[in-house]
């Protein structure tokens, strides 16, 4: 899967979803584009690794100051990283 693909892909969310589940793709699918291994971007955000695999596997959900390193780590806007987790409508 191409970067472009992986982030239209990221923009598409199933309906049975929750948050947890759309943040964690969202991220993965943000630091593949970048081609970063989740090593690199937890030490990037100053998270523990296996923290970082938690996050994008739904099975942590990180708090509102832990979501705004990682989007300072994949240098957008915490706003936006927010914004791509909403569902799509319609």
């Amino acid at each position: 899967m191409t970067a472009s693909t992986a982030l239209a892909f990221e923009a598409r969310h199933l309906p049975h979803e929750g948050v947890a589940e759309r943040f964690g793709r969202t991220v993965r699918r943000l630091r593949q584009a970048r081609g970063w291994s989740q090593e690199l971007l937890a030490a990037r955000a100053e998270l523990n690794r296996t923290y970082m695999g938690e996050i994008e596997r739904a099975s942590a959900m990180p708090s509102l100051q832990t979501a705004a390193k990682l989007a300072q780590a994949l240098e957008v806007p915490l706003a936006e990283l927010i914004q791509r987790c909403e569902p799509q409508l319609g």
